[in-house]
């Protein structure tokens, strides 16, 4: 599987945003990075692998601190996900590839007894896509990105964390995150396997002919 359209993009740190993530370190300590898939992990800048990472540590523990989950079982599926994990080769690209496929198959299996909407996992449109996981407490970690492409390549990215109520999720940025005068509010609708997007006040994250809004499918 190649890289969505626009994951860079989606990854991007916003320094307007306190839920942008993408150029956070890891979960382990970079500086004793060993092997090539923990130097790719490590390698920062807008490539997205240290919010990966740290997403995946968040949601585990979360998972495991959950009523009724079978700790020892947890564990031993995490151990045997992380040992196929580091057998991911090739160039830095490529491991970043493997990487992002094996978190992302692995994020919906830990959410899977709970994410009944099926909400973990890629939804998209001609113009970009939403890569969103859902926690046991109810909240949706989501990255938006879209790009209208030529001749302007006018683009939007965003980052955030949201309470999923219903099948609703809303997340306001106040006009201090925005660097602007206006909040930025993006509404999101699930509809069976679908996100219907609305937003306003969001220019601050968007070009002059890009929008956040629209539907997105899986």
């Amino acid at each position: 599987m190649n890289y969505p359209l626009g994951f860079g993009l989606a990854l991007l740190t916003l320094s307007v945003s306190s839920f942008a993530f993408a150029q956070e370190e890891p979960s382990f300590d970079c500086a004793k990075a060993r092997t090539h898939v923990e130097k790719v992990l490590c390698s920062g800048g807008n490539s997205g692998m240290g919010d990966l990472d740290n997403t995946m540590a968040n949601l585990y523990k979360a998972v495991s601190q959950s009523p009724g989950v079978d700790v020892v079982a947890l564990k031993t599926s995490q151990q045997a996900w992380l040992a196929k994990r580091n057998k991911c080769k090739g160039s830095d690209d490529k491991v970043a590839s493997c990487l992002y496929d094996s978190y992302r198959a692995r994020y919906i299996e830990l959410s899977a007894s709970y994410d009944h909407q099926h909400l973990t996992g890629i939804f998209s449109n001609k113009s970009g896509f939403i890569d969103s996981v859902l926690f046991p407490d109810g909240k949706l970690a989501v990255n938006i990105a879209t790009d209208v492409g030529e001749p302007s390549y006018d683009s939007c990215s965003v980052t955030f964390v949201a309470p999923l109520k219903g099948a609703s999720v809303q997340h306001t940025f106040t006009a201090e995150e925005t660097g602007g005068d206006e909040k930025c509010t993006v509404n999101m609708n699930v509809t069976g396997s679908q996100i219907n997007v609305s937003s306003a006040g969001c220019r601050a994250f968007c070009g002059n002919s890009a929008s956040f809004d629209g539907t997105y499918k899986k």
